[in-house]
């Protein structure tokens, strides 16, 4: 794949959860893709996998959008930073637990960094700050600022 082919996976995995299409996101992912969410430490296996992933954002935060910052690729690798703005709405489910709507709005930095091969992300890890958004879901006390 060249750099601009992988460039359209990484940016079309972000604007269509962006619309909400969930199914065209699961034709992004191979068979035996892995999605490692490093925050949480939990790993999302196949297009199954990637629905799964994608859900519980959604879930969790129902206005939620994303805004591209920056894309960077390869013929073998594609970089995406984003913002993820939202308001926590519904429950947040992870291996840690659910967390209740709080009714509070979230703005984080993600990035997405993709190994794909034959059109096809095999490995993604997201990158995302946990603390940030539990400090911005009122969970997790501001830090003291000297």
């Amino acid at each position: 794949m060249t750099a601009q082919e992988n460039e359209a996976i990484a940016r079309a995995d972000v604007e269509l959860y962006n619309t909400r299409d969930l199914d065209r996101i699961a034709t992004l992912y191979s068979a035996d893709a892995e999605l490692t969410d490093v925050a949480t430490g939990e790993t999302f296996r196949g297009p199954e996998g990637a629905l799964r992933f994608n859900q519980s954002f959604i879930t969790a935060f129902p206005d939620s959008q994303c805004e591209i910052i920056s894309v960077l690729a390869n013929e073998r690798n594609a970089a995406v930073e984003f913002w993820g703005r939202g308001t926590h709405t519904g429950p947040l489910v992870s291996s840690a637990g659910t967390i209740p709507p709080t009714g509070r709005k979230v703005e984080l930095r993600f990035c997405q960094i993709l190994e794909i091969q034959g059109g096809k992300i095999t490995h993604a890890s997201m990158y995302w700050d946990a603390n940030t958004m539990m400090t911005q879901l009122g969970l997790v006390p501001e830090a003291a600022r000297p």
